[in-house]
Parts: C-alpha cells; sequence; structure tokens
C-alpha cells in the first residue's frame, strides 16, 4: 500500500509523490543482496584463482578480496544510488527511487548516511565478540509506523523511497494512481482524437521522465508542451501555477492512452 506525500516548494510549486510500501522495498532488497552475494562469490573465487597461481600474490589477492567483498557489502547501494538517480539495480526492477525529503534529486551526503545507518535498520548490536542481529527489526518497525514509511536511515538522512511514474516490477507501462493534480484535470479533457501520434510520444516521454527533472524544469517543460495543445484541443483549463501545466499532460497521456486502448 503506498501513500501520497504533497510538497508545497517556496516558489509555491505543488508536486504530488507515492511512498513505496513495506512489500516492494522487500522485494528491492531481496534483488540487491542477490546481486551482491553474486559479485562477493565472484571477486572471492577470483581472488582465489589469483591467489593460486603461484604468482607470488597470495597475500595481495587475499587483502584486495576482503577490500572488495567490503566495498560490495557497504558500497553497492551507495554508489549506484549516488549516481544512478537514487536507485539501485533492485529498486530499478521494482520501480523505486530514493529522493531527498522536498522532492529534490539525492546528493552523495545523504546516500551516504542513509547506506551507512544500515547497520542501525538491520539491528547489528555490537554486545559480545558475535555481535546481535535483529535482521532487520528496527528498520521494519520504523517503516511499520513511519506514514511515508521511511526507515530510521531515511530520517536521519532526510530521504524518502517514492515510486516512479508509469514503471511496474517488469518494467513495462503501467496504470499508476493519478495524483489529485492530475485527475483534477480529467473533467476538462476534449478532444483528444486531434493528438497526433508524435504528439503523445512526447508527452509520454515527459510524463515518463517527469520526477527525474528539477521542478523548475518540470514547470518550464510542461508549459511548453501543454499550452499548444490546450489552445489545439480548445481546453479551457484553470491554470494558477505553472507546474500544473505537467499535472495537465499527466491528465492527458492517461485518457489518450485509455481512450487507444495503448495499456
Amino acid at each position: 500500500m503506498s501513500r501520497l506525500i504533497t510538497v508545497t516548494t517556496p516558489e509555491n510549486i505543488v508536486v504530488t509523490y507515492q511512498a513505496a510500501g513495506i512489500a516492494s522495498r522487500f522485494i528491492a532488497t531481496v534483488i540487491d543482496l542477490f546481486l551482491q552475494l553474486l559479485l562477493i562469490i565472484f571477486f572471492s573465487s577470483f581472488m582465489n584463482v589469483v591467489g593460486a597461481a603461484g604468482l607470488g600474490l597470495g597475500d595481495f589477492a587475499s587483502a584486495l578480496g576482503i577490500v572488495l567483498v567490503w566495498a560490495t557489502m557497504f558500497g553497492y547501494a551507495l554508489i549506484f544510488e549516488a549516481f544512478w538517480s537514487g536507485r539501485t539495480p533492485g529498486k530499478k526492477i521494482m520501480g523505486l527511487r530514493v529522493l531527498r525529503d522536498g522532492g529534490y534529486p539525492l546528493n552523495f551526503l545523504a546516500s551516504a548516511v542513509r547506506n551507512l545507518l544500515r547497520i542501525v535498520d538491520f539491528g547489528l548490536i555490537p554486545l559480545t565478540a558475535m555481535p546481535l542481529a535483529l535482521f532487520g527489526l528496527p528498520g521494519l518497525i520504523s517503516i511499520f509506523f513511519s506514514p511515508t514509511y521511511k526507515r530510521i536511515g531515511d530520517y536521519l538522512a532526510g530521504t524518502i523511497v517514492v515510486l516512479e511514474e508509469n514503471s511496474s516490477p517488469l518494467g513495462k507501462p503501467a496504470l499508476s494512481v493519478l495524483t489529485p493534480q492530475s485527475a483534477y484535470y480529467l473533467p476538462f479533457l476534449r478532444n483528444t482524437d486531434r493528438v497526433t501520434p508524435e504528439e503523445y510520444a512526447a508527452v509520454r516521454r515527459f510524463v515518463a521522465r517527469r520526477r527525474e527533472l528539477e521542478l523548475i524544469v518540470q514547470a518550464s517543460l510542461g508549459e511548453r508542451l501543454a499550452r499548444p495543445l490546450m489552445e489545439k484541443l480548445e481546453i479551457e483549463a484553470p491554470v494558477q501555477v505553472q507546474l500544473q501545466y505537467a499535472d495537465f499532460l499527466e491528465a492527458l497521456e492517461r485518457r489518450y492512452a485509455e481512450e487507444n486502448r495503448l495499456y
């Protein structure tokens, strides 16, 4: 189950996201853990082969293997999230993305904080030589009671995991719940048969990439696309802030796709 998050920026731009629920985040984590395990097995096997090759590199191979294993365990999510717009392979498959609070793109510092605190979320307690592991219970409790499904690392890093628009576990276009801001424009839509396939393709590309853009870019680009279409379709819909042009385009994309059975 997902919950809507509505953000109003200082520029009076309103944007709405869907917080990713426990199930989708759990599956994404399992996928990432499986990929990490494959990388660890690969690095360990490769270093063992190098060490057994009789080249005098046994100690070096062992040390490098340990470094690579630890880097995979603790750097996998950090590197992917910081340099892949808040996504890991698991999140990409499940249609998830990490943003900073307020809808801003994830930066390296926020990604570092949320991923270093995975130890806390996982519940590793160094009471003895063998740390006590609570197997993710602290993070699960935090997500369960959080109104926006935040784990402890998300709270301290100021981040949120959201569902990306038009994403599905298989990476194919899927019907998503229209935000209230976009659904508001559905009754105003008319003459959608006048939209050409080329125009629809441009609208769909914008809608699919909208959440990857800065809010100012969303607003300005949305207006450039929406104004000519509103005139062509003879649509007079109230637009009070610039970002609402992007909301209008989402409604238009949905109506056109439904009428032409593109989903």
